[in-house]
């Protein structure tokens, strides 16, 4: 797996398409900044030729095996459709504009619409302000991002898509929206024939993690531990770790003064998937309304 990433890695952090013009599907886009990258590519702010400010995810497929850079370009294709079918659910599902695959270049390119900041550069923002002391943001927000998050996983579960890698990076403000702009890694990862292709702390640990004696496997309930990491990030500005007591504050720091955002991350951060609490109980729980 690394050898790919790593093939990924370095190229999404090539800024040459910084200023440039990139045709897609015949239509011209001015690439303005770069606003973030991941193990499939980067991410740019652009203008279309009528002005209107979008966001185009750039996906190089160079350096892999002919049939598996096919194979996912079949997965993005497919995951556009679905983002689209599922936006007619959802108001946490961003707009996509267009799809295009350069064959020549190996590059695919899905042109969508521009939000604001992720959750994480919120978070983070707001902890700077508060020097990290007591909760990243106030209780207030903190309950209505989870009621957000938890509406978005449930429209993904009802539709049989687990996600496996939510967390506030992919999560997309608009105004006081969250969006999601893909969903996840679990087809991206079968057509690459990779695993543990998650991020640390936020994915589940079965998803990380190869426990002896164990066949590795993936269920909807691995979306439920990363709701309960986002969650933790929200109210301790870091991510919990894969231990028995995950949900207790980070050494030094009090309790959040809320039973029922406690019993939440007790229900959530749970190492074990078979004990984790399902989508239905997390939407009926007390915090959840």
């Amino acid at each position: 797996m690394g050898g790919i990433l790593n093939l990924f890695s370095r190229l999404s952090n090539n800024d040459n398409l910084v200023s440039k013009v990139v045709f897609i599907h015949g239509r011209p886009y001015v690439f303005q900044r770069r606003l973030g990258s991941g193990g499939f590519g980067a991410v740019y702010a652009a203008r279309s030729s009528h002005g209107m400010p979008v966001a185009v995810k750039v996906i190089h497929l160079t350096g892999l095996p002919p049939d598996r850079a096919q194979n996912l370009v079949q997965v993005y294709l497919n995951e556009v459709q679905n983002l689209e079918r599922l936006r007619q659910e959802s108001r946490h599902v961003v707009v996509i504009h267009d799809f295009d695959f350069d064959a020549a270049s190996g590059t695919a390119y899905i042109v969508m619409e521009l939000g604001g900041e992720t959750l994480s550069t919120l978070i983070q923002r707001l902890r700077g302000m508060t020097r990290g002391q007591g909760p990243s943001i106030d209780p207030m927000m903190i309950k209505e991002f989870w009621n957000q998050m938890v509406n978005i996983v449930g429209t993904l579960h009802a539709n049989r898509i687990v996600h496996m890698d939510l967390k506030p990076d992919n999560l997309i403000l608009f105004g006081s929206t969250l969006k999601i702009a893909d969903l996840g890694i679990s087809k991206k990862s079968d057509a690459l024939g990779q695993a543990r292709m998650g991020t640390p702390f936020f994915s589940a640990p079965e998803i990380m993690e190869d426990t002896p004696g164990f066949q590795r496997s993936y269920g909807p309930k691995a979306d439920i531990w990363s709701l309960g990491a986002i969650l933790y990030f929200m109210v301790y500005g870091v991510q919990p770790k894969y231990h028995p007591f995950a949900a207790d504050p980070p050494f030094g720091l009090p309790r959040f003064p809320d039973p029922a955002l406690n019993d939440v991350l007790r229900r959530t951060l749970v190492r074990n998937p078979h004990a984790r609490a399902d989508i239905q109980t997390i939407r009926n729980h007390p915090f959840s309304r």
